[in-house]
């Protein structure tokens, strides 16, 4: 489980083509103790988003409390409550370093997600700081200074800015391993991209950067921390990038070497272009239809983020009904396929139980690792009021190497519907009528 937000290149859900739940509402009111409040509190930037504000009615401790609203705040992408929030707490100036190290994180986390990197790289290092005092093992500490580093980077730079936005369709078509790819224009010279909401930043390969005219910034970073394989990256900025009718400059790309977007795919495959969050964020309102068009809209949000999608750690959160059971699931829509964690295996065993358990592989920047899994067939899947049947889902057993993986919303089950929908301002995430003809291959290992 996350101790804190990692600074981690999803790399399109590590392509799994080689191959945590949410409680339900509380009924009682009896209080939790300040130690299952704080591990809530930790879960929650690993993507328990929702059982944390079930819970948050039954924390006594106000410091606490405070806290979970802040986290809470933060999965909503308002930056300034959860900044609010955590300036009360930390007022108290008797805060022990473990109770400043469960509260920085908070501010890093909702700073970095809306592209404050100056405030996401004070709140990093004073993260870091105070697990230093704690005295804290080295791969905790890792995770700081990984975020304090790269956000470090990103604030020397020029801030992305919106020129013009004029919505305008783009059409997406699904490649070899079902990720989806358009056509963006990077400082006027035209770039085949991968669209993926579930990378915290937009991302190149050096030879792309080069041929691109990127600016590359000096100095060095990582994604991955002891916790992920670290991976070495610089950071490149583009002066300008038109996509689906938005114009925006000084747009920042993490750059890696071209090796390690190069996937262990059979007959090869190669990436060499990311959109990720924070560009796809400007779009405001992105549908995906079934027939392969991206239609992007001005947002109508009266009330924003009060939907019901979260933003947890780095990535996007959507409550999921799979055969009745309420999944807190990473909405990735880079990733191919849909999987379930090994922390979902451990908490629901009458479902693992008598499943066939085989080895498959997770491929993704830095090579591929093993894991032991299952696979669920027949998975009934509602999101909001519609409805469909996945054939099969993978069930992780053991991790990948030290890697916590997320249960994933991929595109088999996306595609299952004639449109999905994410309306970034509402933090809204919702899907159109299931096709008849959705019959997506299982996974295979």
């Amino acid at each position: 489980m996350k101790s804190g937000p990692l600074i981690w290149l999803h790399l399109c859900a590590w392509v799994a083509a080689l191959a945590c739940p949410v409680q339900a509402t509380e009924v009682t009111s009896t209080p939790i103790s300040s130690q299952q409040a704080e591990d809530a509190l930790i879960d929650a930037a690993g993507g328990e988003v929702f059982h944390l504000a079930s819970v948050l009615p039954r924390i006594e401790d106000p410091g606490l409390a405070w806290l979970a609203r802040a986290r809470l705040a933060a999965a909503r992408l308002d930056a300034v409550e959860a900044g609010q929030l955590v300036d009360r707490y930390l007022a108290d100036g008797n805060r022990t370093p473990a109770q400043r190290a469960l509260a920085w994180p908070i501010v890093a986390d909702a700073s970095f997600a809306v592209g404050d990197y100056h405030k996401a790289a004070e709140a990093a290092h004073a993260w870091e700081q105070a697990l230093a005092a704690e005295g804290a093992a080295a791969d905790k500490r890792a995770d700081a200074l990984q975020m304090a580093t790269l956000a470090d980077q990103l604030a020397s730079a020029t801030a992305q800015h919106v020129d013009v936005y004029t919505p305008k369709p783009e059409a997406v078509k699904r490649d070899k391993v079902g990720l989806p790819r358009s056509l963006a224009r990077i400082n006027g010279k035209p770039q085949e991209v991968v669209l993926d909401t579930g990378a915290n930043l937009s991302v190149v390969s050096l030879s792309t950067a080069h041929k691109l005219g990127l600016r590359l910034l000096e100095g060095a970073t990582s994604v991955g921390s002891a916790s992920r394989q670290a991976v070495a990256s610089r950071i490149g900025v583009a002066d300008h990038l038109t996509f689906a009718g938005l114009s925006l400059s000084h747009v920042a790309f993490l750059v890696l070497d071209d090796q390690q977007l190069n996937m262990p795919v059979p007959g090869g495959y190669q990436i060499d272009a990311i959109l990720g969050f924070p560009v796809l964020r400007q779009l405001q309102r992105l549908e995906f239809t079934s027939d392969g068009k991206l239609l992007p809209s001005h947002s109508s949000a009266s009330k924003p983020g009060e939907g019901n999608l979260r933003m947890a750690g780095s990535d996007l959160y959507v409550e999921v009904i799979l055969n009745d059971l309420p999944v807190a699931m990473h909405l990735d829509s880079g990733g191919a396929f849909s999987s379930l964690s090994s922390r979902f295996a451990s908490e629901h065993p009458d479902v693992v139980k008598g499943l066939k358990s085989r080895q498959d592989h997770i491929a993704g920047a830095g090579g591929a690792r093993a894991r032991q899994s299952a696979t669920w067939p027949q998975v009934r899947v509602r999101i909001g009021d519609q409805q469909t049947v996945l054939p099969a889902m993978t069930i992780s057993l053991s991790d990948a190497g030290n890697v916590k993986e997320p249960n994933v919303l991929g595109g088999d089950i996306l595609q299952s519907f004639d449109h999905w929908t994410i309306d970034f301002p509402r933090m809204q995430f919702d899907v159109g009528k299931p096709l008849s003809h959705a019959t997506t291959k299982p996974h295979a290992g």
